[in-house]
Formats: structure tokens, sequence, C-alpha cells
């Protein structure tokens, strides 16, 4: 055999065969084009794998944000900055806690600040309201539950906390406009913050740039005008941050129209049943009616005025059972237009608001199909090992740009009716 191979060896130039040489491995930095409508940002918020950036045309795979567990990702208005808000150990899952804004450029993916929070912040299911981002993109609003309920203003030019403001019995926080914010409260009310152009609330001690407690005085309260006993409103409700229009929805199916700002308004509330032709659903716990359900169950395409809401049957106190149908309605008659039945159980829906929008309605198995629901490869190593769910029943959280709307990616269609 050693003659046999020395012959082979030696005859291979004679042959004419070429030998294989090694070449050094040839590599390159890729940087992302800028935001379009139909870029989603996919994340498991209890899992480590990170933010990430697909293309929803054709569901590639553009790059990936690293991301602790429980964290929550918000854009810039801008498209400069992906900004993820974290909590990480020292020691992995023990030691020092560190709370912080972690500041990525757009393009590159490259980390380019962190931005410390003292105060901390809610570790809870990825809501887009425990951390959103101003209209003009100056300013992140952290909520905070460390013990009391807070929202921490960080100045995104200066890098550095602007303030502190202290809200007692409310929660998140809708951004509106430049320089404000609103929180749902326990007591059926809304609160508001109008902020300085440093982030400073009226009434707040200290200099701007620097944390500040705002005492009573700087947030206004509304009149009640939900039950926050017996239907209560989703807190993934919609607010547009450049305009502080909103749409708030209770777990019965009432929709609140509200005008968001320094002076806030809410109008008649409708019910989306009866927008179907159908009764009013009530709140006796064991009255069947068409419901919303899921974790972001409204999506609204301002050009075209139209809500998308995720509708389920069953009884009251079912707001976290998933969506069989997607119902599509006239933002300003209230009208019906069409129901759309979903292929699997949906728990959030988004869409994007370009002239063509794509809507997007997520199941919690994180998988990914494509326009006319043909299913996708799994785009992480657990969607890709056989056998393996989430265990949790949660699945990816999205965003698709420009504005933030969290839901786990699963089937697309075209919302053009």
């Amino acid at each position: 055999m050693k003659i046999l191979a020395a012959l082979i060896v030696a005859l291979t130039p004679a042959l004419g065969l070429a030998q294989t040489v090694p070449q050094a491995e040839q590599f390159d930095v890729a940087t992302l084009k800028p935001q379009y409508p139909h870029r989603l940002f996919a994340m498991d918020s209890y899992g480590d794998t990170g933010v990430n950036i697909i293309n929803g045309d054709d569901l590639s795979v553009e790059g990936n944000l690293p991301a602790s567990s429980e964290s929550v990702f918000a854009l810039d208005p801008a498209g400069r900055y992906f900004y993820v808000c974290e909590s990480i150990w020292t020691k992995g899952n023990r030691g020092t806690r560190q709370d912080m804004i972690s500041v990525y450029d757009s393009r590159t993916l490259a980390l380019t600040t962190e931005i410390a929070l003292p105060t901390g912040r809610l570790l809870v299911d990825a809501l887009a309201h425990n951390c959103d981002v101003s209209a003009d993109g100056k300013f992140a609003y952290v909520y905070n539950f460390q013990p009391a309920s807070s929202v921490t203003v960080v100045n995104l030019e200066t890098r550095k906390v602007a303030s502190t403001v202290e809200l007692p019995g409310c929660a998140l926080a809708f951004p509106w406009g430049d320089h404000g914010f609103s929180s749902l409260c326990g007591d059926g009310t809304i609160a508001t913050v109008s902020l300085s152009a440093a982030g400073m609330p009226p009434g707040a001690a200290g200099k701007a740039g620097k944390a500040a407690a705002a005492n009573a005085e700087a947030v206004a309260h509304s009149a009640r005008f939900f039950d926050p006993d017996n239907d209560p409103i989703f807190s993934e409700s919609l607010v547009d941050r450049t305009n502080g229009r909103a749409f708030f929805i209770s777990y019965s199916g009432q929709i609140f129209p509200a005008q968001l700002g320094e002076h806030p308004s809410i109008d008649k509330p409708w019910s989306l049943q009866v927008s179907a032709g159908m009764p009013q659903a009530g709140t006796g716990a064991q009255e069947l009616a068409w419901r919303p359900g899921g974790l972001n169950v409204l999506v609204w395409h301002k050009a075209k005025n139209r809500l998308y809401a995720l509708m389920h049957p069953g009884a009251h106190w079912t707001q976290k059972k998933p969506g069989t149908e997607v119902w599509v309605l006239d933002a300003a008659s209230h009208a019906l237009i069409r129901r759309i039945e979903l292929p699997a159980p949906t728990i959030s829906i988004a869409i994007s608001q370009d002239d063509q929008p794509l809507a997007c309605p997520a199941t919690s198995t994180r998988s990914i199909r494509r326009p006319g629901y043909k299913k996708a490869r799994p785009t992480t190593p657990a969607a890709a090992s056989p056998g393996c769910r989430d265990s949790r029943e949660r699945g990816w959280l999205v965003t698709i740009s420009p504005r933030p709307c969290c839901s786990p990616p699963a089937s697309w269609w075209r919302a053009s009716s």
C-alpha cells in the first residue's frame, strides 16, 4: 500500500492533476442598508438569542444584536441607532446588577455606548412602552418599579439621565410629541407628564442633565374613563408618538379613541362587536362573545385609517387567549370592513406603514412564514432544533420599522384592502 501511495503521488504532476493549495479564509465586514418599512426586528424576550434583523419580504437574516433576557428593543425614529434596554449581572445569574440602555449603530451594529440606569428598570415581558423613545428621538422613557412606580427620562443626545418622574399607581410610558408621555393608572385615569426641552418635569428639583425627582404636581390626571376592576385596558394599546393619537382597547372590546398631549382628551368609546352587527360583549365571567385577545391585539394603519384587531370567541377574562380572526375596521366610521380567518392561533399582530402595507399575525412558536402562508426555515438554533418549542408558549417579539410594534413573526399578508 505504501508503494502504491508513493506511485500515485509521483504520477500526479505527470497526469496534469493540479494539487489543492489551502487558501487563507477571506472575510469582510458588511453594513446594513438604511431603514425600510418591511424590516423586522425579532427577539425572544426570555432567551439570549438577541435581536434578529430580518428582511420582511424574503425573510433573510440581515444581522443580529446581542440582548440579555427580558430586554426591550427600541428604534431611533431617525434610523441612526438601535436601543436595547437591558439588565445583566456581573456573575451571570448573580452578583451586582447593572441596568442600562445599550446603543448600537444602525448600519454597522457596533456598540456605540452604554447609558447607565441608576434607578433600574422593570423586568417583565418586553412591552414596547416599558422602554420607548420620544418622537424626535431625543429622550428615552424607561419604566421602573423598584419599589415604587416611576419613569426615568434619559437624554439620548447627552447619554445621561435627565430626570426621574414618580408615578404612584400608574404604569408604562406612552410617548407623545417631543417632550411628554402618558401612563395608564390603576384608578381608571391617564397620567400626563409634560417635560422641558432638557427633559425636566415641572416642579422638579435639580439642574438639567442630573437625575431629579418630580413632585406630585408634575403629574396631571384625566377623569376616570375605564373600569380597571371589571374591564381593564390592554397595556399594549396604540399611541402614535408623532401626533399623540391613541386607541386604547379594553378586555371586552371597547375602543377608547384619545388625543394625548399636555391636555389630553378621551372620546366616547365604541364596541368592536357592535361594529360587526353583534351585541356588545359584557363582563360576565361566563358570557360568551367575540373578544380581543393576545399580546399586541390592535394595530393602526395611519394613511388608510384602519384598525386591525385580533379576535377570538370566549368568555370575559380570556384576554390572553390567541386570536383566530383579524377584524379590519374603519377607525373613523367604526364600520367592519372584513374578517380574516387565521391559519393558526395568533398572539400578536403588526403592520408596516407604507402605501403597500404588510401585516403580520404572529404565533407563539417562533415560526416565520412567507406571504401566502408558505412556511420558511427557522432562523434561530432553538427554532431549528427538532422537537424544540417554547414551553412558556411565548414567541418572538418583533418591531416593524420605523415604528416599534411588538409581536412574534409568523404569517404575512398584504393589507391592501
